[in-house]
């Protein structure tokens, strides 16, 4: 399985702004549903940042169902976080249980459905980061029948005030860069540099909002 590594470095004298008004390193990643490419959670937000920082993750992943998406608001899961892979389908059956994923051929190959038999509910996935499982994503509408969920690794990075793991949101306030992993490029250094702007390290294309 793939591991991919996220570096951020951060320069010393926006080390110091950053963490004289308390702000948080922030990292959220891609999903495709039938609403589009998003990103709804922060999947890593830590004040404990330094100078240097790694994220490692690999492709594993966790669903879960939840009562709704609420900006603003942490991820509460209301089941339990069951395993699936690409190809894999997990019900959420009429009693409220997430049940073990089982193979599903008719998926693509980097998509895994969610069924719903319980009611109305959203579904989140979890992803591993830094050898956890973090939430990195929340169906924003309430699911009926099923979703077919597509984990993208686009990455983006941004600081935020006070902003912990697994806040749920909209959309992106101040600046960001956004990173493509895949294929042969599976690390990739982006820098916040003096200036308090994100510039990569390397080649890997990037886009800075």
């Amino acid at each position: 399985m793939t591991t991919y590594t996220l570096n951020v470095v951060i320069d010393n004298k926006q080390l110091l702004l950053l963490k004289e008004n308390c702000y948080t390193l922030c990292i959220a990643k891609k999903v495709r549903d039938q609403l589009g490419d998003k990103y709804n959670v922060v999947w890593k937000g830590t004040a404990d940042f330094t100078q240097n920082n790694q994220f490692k993750w690999a492709e594993q992943y966790e669903v879960f169902a939840l009562k709704s998406f609420k900006i603003g608001a942490l991820v509460e899961a209301a089941s339990k976080k069951e395993p699936i892979g690409h190809k894999q389908e997990c019900i959420f059956n009429d009693s409220g249980v997430m049940e073990h994923a089982k193979a599903d051929p008719n998926l693509g190959d980097d998509t895994f459905k969610v069924t719903n038999q319980y009611g109305a509910t959203s579904f989140g996935i979890s992803t591993i980061l830094n050898g956890e499982h973090n939430t990195s994503y929340i169906s924003p509408v309430i699911i009926k029948g099923h979703v077919v969920f597509a984990p993208v690794n686009d990455i983006r990075v941004w600081f935020a005030l006070k902003l912990p793991t697994g806040t749920m949101f909209s959309d992106f306030t101040g600046e960001y860069v956004e990173l493509q992993f895949g294929g042969d490029k599976t690390t990739v250094t982006v820098c916040y540099d003096d200036l308090g702007s994100w510039k990569l390290k390397d080649s890997n294309p990037g886009v800075v909002g």
